[in-house]
């Protein structure tokens, strides 16, 4: 996954002493080793943002993740996108996301508390790119984990559909046109009349719709359910 723009090739040593260590400016995933996925809270989660299995080193950084799917914002991310040579150190940061077409490089951290000095220096060094670098408290992350739950079963379904390249065009835009021509009406009103062999294909419709923010809804409280009210966006 690449930013919507090219970008210089960064210098062999910069100014503010941290260079990739593998000279790539282009996120790409950094593996996770074995003893990695012991010693951290690990999670893998395929998205759609991410189209690929993403890798999380926290409950946080997972919560997050459906977070950035679920933002209308947030065109792609990518988790521990690059790999970093800092004071001499490897370091990967946690997550580069595309928001609002500006590219964010994210940090998580408890409190949001991060070295200073290496943080300043990761703010120069994404600033030559025009990126910017940022931590986030795991805090303000969590305080949105009932969102984020009920945003994760969409995800798996919608995750696992585009994996199989299913194509559901002509429902979507079916459901948007009944949808568009109320001030809003509840799920059940738009799938109740469906057989067994047609609720699949109309639900991944549904979603790929709430998705995308064509129709919107409340999930900040409650799951997606037959009485969730839905409406166009206008």
């Amino acid at each position: 996954m690449t930013a919507s723009r090219s970008l210089p090739p960064p210098n062999p040593v910069s100014p503010s002493g941290v260079r990739f260590a593998q000279g790539q400016l282009i996120p790409a995933q950094q593996p996770t080793s074995v003893s990695l996925t012991k010693s951290t809270d690990y999670y893998e989660q395929r998205c759609v943002k991410f189209p690929q299995r993403g890798a999380f080193h926290s409950y946080a950084e997972l919560i997050h993740a459906l977070l950035l799917e679920a933002d209308r914002d947030v065109t792609s991310f990518v988790p521990q996108p690059y790999q970093l040579l800092v004071n001499r150190r490897f370091y990967i940061p946690d997550v580069y996301a595309v928001r609002s077409g500006r590219i964010q490089i994210l940090e998580l951290k408890p409190e949001g508390k991060f070295d200073r000095e290496k943080e300043a220096m990761l703010v120069a060094f994404f600033d030559q790119y025009g990126m910017h670098f940022e931590v986030v408290a795991n805090e303000s992350v969590l305080e949105q984990e009932q969102l984020a739950l009920n945003w994760l079963p969409l995800i798996q379904v919608l995750a696992q559909a585009l994996a199989q390249g299913i194509d559901t065009q002509v429902e979507e835009q079916r459901l948007y046109d009944i949808a568009r021509a109320q001030d809003s009406l509840a799920v059940g009103d738009l799938l109740h009349d469906s057989s067994r062999q047609e609720q699949y294909p109309k639900e991944l419709a549904l979603y790929r719709l709430l998705h995308r923010h064509d129709l919107v809804c409340d999930l900040t409280q409650r799951p997606l359910n037959y009485d969730t009210v839905i409406a166009a966006w206008n």
